[in-house]
């Protein structure tokens, strides 16, 4: 950034260009710098705050939906782009051999006005959808990506979500279905022969929280929901003005030296967040008491 200290407006450009979070990028080094920058304002929130773990830090693995993971389930070929809304997701889940039938006869009906337990499921069962997971509980979120490890080859990644407008975060399903209804992302197709350049109009996303837990591991886990909504996809990447007007994202940088201690904090104030547990909701609550006897 010094390099370009001269430049007249540059901060204004990085600002606008962003499209991995760095702007809001934060490096932990130690454990006392977790404890003061993420630790101490979850334990004492004053606002909504929402946590992701990741196990690497790669521009191969951007904030996404999991849906977009795989573009020729998304873009027919030859195509340039492919515009994706509500419509289009749930004539994918259609398409799926015998997974919506499957869906409708035991949770009931899905159709575009009524879409929001199909996606919630698709995402946890499918790997499908057009969510991104993220917790209410920093531990959970850490547990995630440090996968309970003591050693480390690569940094880990914390994403930390705080909402700028109430507006954008809901716990009612009405609301939360109107969001997915007027669903529209428009995705460009990366392997398409090089040739005359792309007429693209970028656009940064839009953010919500949707907070509806769906099955009771989604609630031990305090599991919510990231939309990212509006916005043109390129290559796997997106700017992030408009998202941070929305839901403001920073990016923490976990040093692979301060990961061990951050697994063992989670086993020492969370234990029944261990990464052994999140996935057992049965061995996880039993290792809640447990704890809480031995307070007592």
């Amino acid at each position: 950034m010094d390099t370009f200290s001269g430049i007249d407006g540059l901060e204004t450009i990085v600002d606008e260009m962003d499209f991995d979070y760095s702007v809001g990028e934060i490096y932990i080094e130690t454990v006392e710098q977790f404890r003061e920058l993420l630790l101490s304002p979850y334990l004492n929130a004053g606002v909504k705050r929402f946590y992701r773990g990741e196990r690497i830090v790669s521009l191969k693995r951007p904030l996404l939906a999991t849906m977009f993971r795989d573009r020729n389930a998304l873009i027919g070929e030859g195509q340039v782009y492919a515009d994706i809304d509500a419509a289009s997701i749930l004539d994918h889940y259609r398409s799926i051999g015998r997974y919506f039938d499957l869906f409708t006869s035991v949770f009931g009906q899905a159709r575009k006005y009524c879409m929001y337990d199909l996606c919630a499921f698709s995402q946890h069962y499918l790997d499908w959808s057009p969510f991104i997971d993220f917790t209410k509980s920093l531990y959970v979120a850490l547990s995630f990506g440090l996968k309970g490890k003591r050693s480390f080859e690569n940094d880990g990644l914390l994403y930390v979500a705080e909402i700028s407008d109430p507006e954008n975060y809901t716990k009612d399903r009405v609301t939360a279905e109107c969001w997915l209804n007027d669903y529209h992302v428009r995705v460009y197709n990366e392997n398409r022969k090089a040739g005359k350049a792309l007429d693209i109009a970028y656009k940064s996303p839009e953010g919500r929280i949707i907070d509806i837990a769906t099955n009771d591991r989604m609630k031990f886990q305090q599991g919510v929901f990231l939309l990212l909504d509006h916005f043109t996809l390129v290559n796997h990447l997106y700017l992030t003005k408009n998202v941070r007007g929305s839901v403001k994202i920073t990016k923490y940088i976990l040093s692979r030296e301060v990961c061990p201690e951050l697994t063992a904090l989670v086993e020492q104030n969370a234990p029944w967040y261990s990464f052994g547990n999140l996935l057992d909701l049965s061995a996880g609550l039993q290792t809640a008491i447990r704890f809480r006897r031995a307070e007592l």
